[in-house]
């Protein structure tokens, strides 16, 4: 019994270990006078959030969806926050622009892109497969055990 409790632990931390997002993060030196893009693909119905942290003066920054129409746009002085959800599927282009300085600049991208199967966090996916081969395990266990 000691044993199937030590498994059930195990599959308990590793089921809260893999419920956590998984953030992404990119710096670009960005020159005076130029431009950048960074892509990422999402699905209908992704959510991406990020923050965009620039060392020195502005950069704008835009983000735009597979057809090419631009569904955020900033002037980044200091660290921004944004969200939004994929509303097709497709890659989605990010624009860092420091066209209007010649010095370069330190541009961090940081994100976490929320994934859904079957309208639901991949995550939760992952813990229902966990679940239920833990469940089945139990279930076999208990079958093959010798009986009193």
């Amino acid at each position: 019994m000691r044993s199937l409790l030590a498994v059930l632990c195990v599959l308990l931390a590793f089921v809260l270990a893999c419920g956590f997002a998984i953030a992404y993060s990119e710096t670009i030196e960005l020159p005076g006078g130029k431009s950048e893009i960074r892509t990422v693909n999402l699905n209908e119905g992704n959510e991406f959030s990020g923050q965009v942290i620039v060392l020195g003066n502005a950069i704008n920054f835009s983000v735009s969806d597979p057809d090419g129409m631009i569904i955020l746009n900033y002037t980044i002085a200091n660290p921004t926050n944004f969200r939004f959800t994929a509303a097709k599927t497709g890659t989605y282009s990010f624009h860092f622009e420091n066209r209007f300085s010649e010095e370069i600049k330190s541009v961090t991208l940081n994100y976490n892109v929320q994934h859904y199967i079957f309208g639901f966090p991949q995550e939760y996916i992952l813990l229902f497969i966990i679940v239920g081969l833990a469940i089945v395990g139990v279930v076999v266990f208990v079958a093959i055990s010798p009986k009193p």
